[in-house]
């Protein structure tokens, strides 16, 4: 039986799923997106650390979930049994695992993809988002309360009343949680998402302040006699937040030397982010990276416009790398000053390009880079489309009887140096500008982008650069060589 008759049959049986719509229900059929899996007594499924995404639902058996802390001591946190989940924190925060799960005995788990996540975790009013969210409660936000500076002090049992009153809240890309003068009347937490936090600086300039991710925190302020915003807080994403109201802190912290210590907290923290507005505004060149959501990304390919004598050794080396004969170097992109902030992959926490395939061909793997499967691409560009800064094409790749075709037409020119490095070059710039001289296939386009030379021990364009004229750049580094 198929895993798509397994899931027909299952489904009722499972309470996260009681009422799913059916549009979701006929999506997980979908193979791609759900499978069973099964797994011996000891086997790892999922490993601390590791950068991956599947939510997992237990069939059959049991699993134990470990956590090991910095120190080298591993603690058993807890089992799960037959309809028990794990794996909704990284699927909701993109972030590493934060525990190892191995099968106890004969164990089979059902795994969703985080597309079918996402689509049931949005829909707030399912038994889906709303079990997520007490098991939230349950497993991780003591634990997130815990990480949070401004409850570095606060007692454990203290800890358990905040969480009690937390809401737990979600705000679409775009929305506007708080703006700058108005009274601030609770402590947020961030969950998942990216907040952009901004405002008019002494010259009434505009002036970016910084972007809080992942289990940042803000509205401290609120704890303050003022009470007052000091920045405009704006979605640039999907955001879950944990809401702290002021009452619950009047609540909880009514004990004056809990209330001090608590205190002492808060104006350190305002202490440290007054103390940064300085060293935090934004130059030119960063917030032309983040202004562009780059912000969700790790790293930017750079061109140093000063140093690139236009050899084009960057294509061609790109062009040599991959089989196919189609570069994956963009040359095209932001062009700020001397800088060209080239149309590469960045990599995103929150890739928008894998969130919108339909058919499993976009991975993102333990070190976080993420990788097109072309035996799964059906060339529907949904991905195209969902990319926000451009990255991904449609390109006809060569099959291995084209390319042994396109080899055997070129091979005896190409063995000639001089002639050969023009032929090369040639094909490199004939793929780029769109000429038909490019080899082509009669086959459908399929999605490619920059794959950072997967499998060599180098990135092909900055290694053979001979004048070190592109290099992949953190955002943080941009922003330093600008100030």
């Amino acid at each position: 039986m198929s895993d798509a008759a397994n899931l027909e049959a299952l489904l009722p049986s499972l309470p996260l799923f009681a009422n799913v719509p059916k549009s979701a229900v006929k999506k997980m059929m979908e193979e791609k997106h759900m499978r069973f899996r099964s797994y011996a007594s000891g086997d790892v499924i999922v490993r601390q650390g590791d950068l991956d995404t599947e939510f997992f639902v237990v069939i059959e058996g049991l699993a134990s979930a470990y956590r090991t802390e910095d120190k080298g001591k591993t603690a058993l946190l807890g089992s799960y049994g037959a309809s028990d989940f794990f794996g909704e924190m990284s699927a909701i925060s993109h972030q590493p695992r934060s525990a190892t799960v191995k099968a106890d005995g004969p164990c089979v788990a059902m795994m969703l993809d985080v597309t079918i996540f996402q689509l049931l975790f949005n829909d707030k009013k399912s038994s889906f988002a709303k079990l997520i969210d007490e098991r939230y409660r349950e497993r991780a936000l003591a634990f997130h309360l815990m990480t949070a500076p401004i409850f570095k002090t606060a007692d454990p049992e203290d800890l358990k009343q905040v969480a009690k009153g937390a809401e737990l809240v979600s705000h679409p890309k775009g929305t506007v949680i708080a703006e700058e003068g108005g009274t601030a009347d609770a402590v947020y937490l961030v969950r998942s998402g990216i907040i952009k936090r901004a405002g008019k600086g002494a010259s009434g300039e505009d002036l970016i302040h910084d972007y809080l991710c992942d289990n940042s925190s803000f509205g401290e302020r609120a704890l303050t006699e003022d009470r007052g915003w000091s920045w405009t807080c704006t979605t640039l994403s999907h955001v879950d937040l944990v809401r702290l109201p002021l009452e619950l802190f009047e609540q909880v912290f009514r004990d004056r030397h809990k209330r001090t210590r608590l205190q002492e907290q808060v104006d350190l923290l305002i202490a440290e982010e007054e103390g940064s507005i300085g060293m935090n505004a934004v130059g030119e060149q960063f917030e032309l990276l983040v202004g562009k959501q780059t912000v969700k990304g790790t790293e930017a390919l750079v061109i140093d416009l000063k140093k690139c004598t236009r050899c084009n050794a960057c294509v061609e080396s790109c062009v040599a790398v991959h089989d196919d004969r189609v570069p994956r170097l963009s040359k095209r992109g932001i062009r700020e000053g001397d800088l060209m902030l080239s149309s590469a992959c960045y990599n995103c926490k929150i890739p928008e390009c894998m969130l919108s395939c339909k058919f499993g061909a976009i991975r993102r793997d333990v070190d976080g880079q993420i990788h097109i499967v072309q035996d799964n691409c059906v060339g529907c560009n949904m991905c195209e489309s969902a990319c926000p800064y451009g990255v991904i094409r449609m390109a006809h790749l060569l099959d291995e009887a084209e390319e042994a075709q396109f080899q055997a037409e070129n091979s005896i020119w190409r063995s000639i140096p001089i002639v050969g490095s023009l032929l090369r070059k040639r094909a490199a710039a004939a793929v780029v500008e769109g000429e038909e001289e490019a080899p082509k296939s009669a086959g459908k386009a399929k999605a490619i982008k920059c794959d950072l030379c997967a499998g060599l021990p180098f990135e092909a364009c900055v290694y053979n650069c001979p004048c070190g004229a592109i290099a992949r750049r953190s955002p943080t580094a941009l922003q330093g060589a600008d100030s």
